[in-house]
């Protein structure tokens, strides 16, 4: 079979669903296919992937086994199982998963003429599996940082301050108040390791990318920190993790024989690392240094490709291991309050229209600053409406309709000054993608205040297709993830979307220092 005759699996495991992407040698989609946890698996009674109790937030491990058995069972039914020659996939980050021992035996002996949940049914120590939805725990968090000299030094350490839905904090929980449950786990995979261990039949390492968001791995050195592990698990969490974290690309071994006979694929298919779903949607748009990503969605996301001595940590952003440069880092900031927040305001002063809503975003704002907390916000941490005219705070403007163009100023003013913190390498575009970057408007904004021209990338750019992409990767020898993009000509050129008007763009960096006093004052209260 040649190069372009195979195919590369990528698999997703989000909050609300299981999706794979099928592609061939040339990076053409030949299959997609998912399973959604609330309509296909009722039975798991989960509400949009998910079952909340207060701040504790779980799925059944279960449920994801069993969409496992279902999503293979379709795929079967294509010609494209024997075709695949390797599989690679993202999960959604921080979740947890804690296999007993007689799991883990069972993944060494699984029997063909059984589905996985038949199998797999006591395959852990603990039924409901953390996710990053969790805010349970603040103690651990605070206990945490406490250890290393606090928030920054942590943020040093691991590329992040102590954050509830981190892996590390979870399982300290888990260490703390099931202590009988920890005893009984064999080992703890993410999510993503999850899902490759289930595939090779014996456990997976994480991947860096994944141990970056755990408080638990060194940003520098890409190995488990100790005095963390000891902290948040005891002396047995090293044993429990098991494996120390990998780079992406180097495949970790053969389909366990079990998917050879029951589903068809080719012996030879071979398992990659697993990594996170932020650092695979990173991997499908190919970024290169001088990229920023701005996602504008239910929660608003900023990504770059920071290379190696580029980066800083702080106690608002996250650094994390990149994907495919050992090397080099991915920054993130994760904003709570995105479409959700911009769209309350467009229903309070523009009639719930977006076309009015963009009218109002050319009222004028001098003097008028705001803050859109409608969510308890992460950067900065704070919660509330919060208006000021001339330096002063008011309960409305003097020109309500200006709340329009306020808030969009406010978010993306926030962002300006976050990714200025973190990297000095200077941005040279941004990609702009999620269901906002359909407004072409609400773009000019963000294109006039960060002081870049807005691209927007064509095509769907997707965790699974991301995982795809890195299957690939891991089965092509001495070539660097940039260069095999450029050999398939793959690399289609994003559309410019606009301009900044630079004298804009001045007058925005005129009111940085005024922002930043007036933020301190909201968080303050």
């Amino acid at each position: 079979m040649s190069s372009n005759d195979a195919y590369y699996l990528g698999l997703d495991l989000s909050t609300q669903q299981l999706k794979c992407t099928a592609m061939n040698g040339v990076h053409d989609i030949v299959l997609e296919e998912a399973v959604n946890f609330d309509r296909d698996l009722p039975e798991f009674e989960t509400t949009h992937g998910a079952i909340h109790d207060g701040d504790t937030v779980t799925s059944p491990t279960l449920m994801w086994v069993k969409a496992m058995d279902i999503l293979l069972d379709r795929l079967k039914k294509t010609a494209v199982a024997g075709k695949i020659r390797g599989i690679s996939g993202a999960g959604q980050q921080h979740g947890s998963v804690y296999w007993s021992k007689a799991g883990i035996e069972k993944l060494d002996k699984l029997d063909s003429s059984k589905s996985l949940q038949e199998q797999l049914s006591d395959a852990f120590a603990i039924g409901q599996s953390p996710i990053w939805q969790d805010a349970s725990t603040t103690r651990e968090c605070r206990s945490l940082e406490a250890l290393v000299g606090g928030p920054q030094a942590l943020a040093d350490l691991t590329g992040s301050k102590a954050y509830e839905r981190f892996t590390g904090n979870q399982i300290a929980k888990i260490y703390n108040t099931r202590r009988e449950a920890y005893e009984k786990t064999q080992n703890i995979s993410l999510v993503s390791s999850f899902m490759a261990t289930l595939l090779l039949g014996r456990l997976a390492p994480v991947d860096s990318p994944e141990g970056s968001g755990t408080n638990l791995m060194n940003i520098e050195t890409h190995r488990w920190q100790e005095d963390l592990l000891t902290h948040c698990g005891g002396s047995e969490l090293r044993t429990k993790l098991g494996l120390e974290p990998v780079e992406g690309g180097n495949a970790l071994g053969k389909i366990n024989p079990y998917y050879v006979e029951r589903y068809g694929f080719h012996p030879d298919c071979a398992i990659m690392p697993f990594t996170g779903d932020n650092s695979a949607t990173l991997v499908s748009m190919n970024l290169h240094e001088g990229d920023c990503v701005v996602s504008l969605g239910t929660s608003d996301t900023v990504l770059v490709y920071l290379k190696q001595g580029a980066a800083k940590a702080t106690t608002e952003s996250h650094l994390m291991a990149h994907p495919t440069d050992p090397t080099g880092f991915m920054g993130m900031l994760c904003y709570k309050n995105g479409s959700l927040t911009r769209q309350h305001v467009r229903d309070v002063y523009a009639s719930g229209d977006w076309d009015q809503f963009n009218k109002l975003l050319q009222v004028d704002t001098n003097g008028k600053t705001g803050f859109y907390y409608h969510m308890q916000e992460i950067i900065p941490f704070a919660k509330g409406i919060y208006r000021f005219e001339n330096g002063e705070p008011v309960t409305e403007f003097s020109n309500p309709a200006a709340n329009v163009r306020a808030i969009v100023e406010s978010q993306f003013l926030s962002m300006r000054i976050r990714l200025g913190r973190m990297t000095t390498v200077e941005s040279k575009r941004i990609l702009a993608t999620g269901g906002a970057a359909a407004n072409t408007a609400l773009l000019q904004v963000l294109s006039d205040v960060m002081g870049l021209p807005v691209y927007k990338q064509k095509g769907m750019n997707s965790a699974s297709l991301g995982g795809a992409l890195l299957a690939k990767y891991g089965t092509v020898d001495g070539v660097g993830f940039e260069e095999m993009m450029q050999r398939q000509g793959a690399v289609e050129e994003p559309e410019l979307v606009c301009k900044p008007d630079l004298e804009l763009t001045k007058q925005y960096a005129s009111r940085v220092e005024e922002y930043v006093r007036l933020e301190q004052s909201v968080v303050d209260q």
